[in-house]
């Protein structure tokens, strides 16, 4: 029997729309439009910068009416809310601990989602701006305390803003244990998700073990949505056959 989650991947860029105005409403009502089952928020506000907005993931996820929520606090926020039980797994910076200091923070956020009978592992990150720190960040990730981790069994599903396109060496090293879903959905093309207003690179995707199906990949990009961040949402309905728990 084949079961259908839908994941959203979204750079809210802290609720800052293109009119400069800060609105978790205006994030919420572009979320909801894709009616998600989990949704992978990065750069969320949850006090460093302003706080008396702090905690937007909690804001968004009252308006959803989302049950569950967790939130990695580096300095790109991370954030997962899911309509399923989850439980959080590991939360942390994608750095070694005597270096944070020199380096961009950057961390990730794994949580396991029980949906179907079957535990989904579900990782999600916001990378460096340099190809040296996205480098060294994807090579914690897909070392053993994150991808390469006997707890993360598939299937697994990796998401986030990675700030680089596919066929660079940060999705050459990802893409040796996961897809990107716009290649099984067979269309050859990325979709372009920054920035909004013109979007011309892709920068926001969604990676999955070999046991999960991709039925379809789908943006939005009308006015509401290219105002609300300077990225685009990227959505995915994925599919898997059930297992034994």
């Amino acid at each position: 029997m084949s079961n259908t989650l839908r994941i959203l991947t979204y750079n809210i860029h802290r609720c800052i729309g293109g009119d400069r105005k800060i609105s978790p409403e205006r994030i919420s009502t572009v979320i909801a439009d894709h009616q998600p089952d989990i949704v992978a928020l990065q750069e969320v506000d949850c006090g460093q910068m302003r706080p008396t907005l702090y905690d937007q993931a909690a804001l968004i996820a009252e308006s959803l009416n989302f049950p569950e929520f967790w939130i990695e606090r580096e300095r790109c926020g991370n954030a997962i809310l899911s309509r399923y039980p989850m439980k959080r797994v590991k939360a942390g910076g994608l750095h070694k601990p005597r270096r944070w200091h020199n380096l961009a923070r950057r961390g990730a956020l794994w949580v396991e989602v029980k949906a179907f009978g079957i535990r989904f592992q579900i990782i999600n990150t916001h990378l460096g701006l340099t190809p040296a720190s996205r480098l060294n960040q994807a090579k914690i990730l897909t070392g053993p305390e994150w991808l390469h981790s006997p707890d993360c069994h598939p299937p697994v599903i990796l998401c986030g803003d990675f700030n680089t396109q596919p066929g660079s060496t940060v999705f050459k090293l990802l893409e040796e244990g996961l897809l990107i879903v716009e290649k099984p959905k067979g269309n050859g093309q990325n979709e372009n998700t920054w920035p909004s207003f013109h979007p011309i690179v892709s920068f926001d995707h969604i990676l999955i073990s070999d046991d999960l199906t991709v039925k379809a990949v789908r943006m939005r990009s009308d006015e509401v949505v290219r105002m609300a961040s300077d990225h685009l949402p990227f959505f995915a309905e994925l599919s898997v056959q059930n297992m034994n728990e």
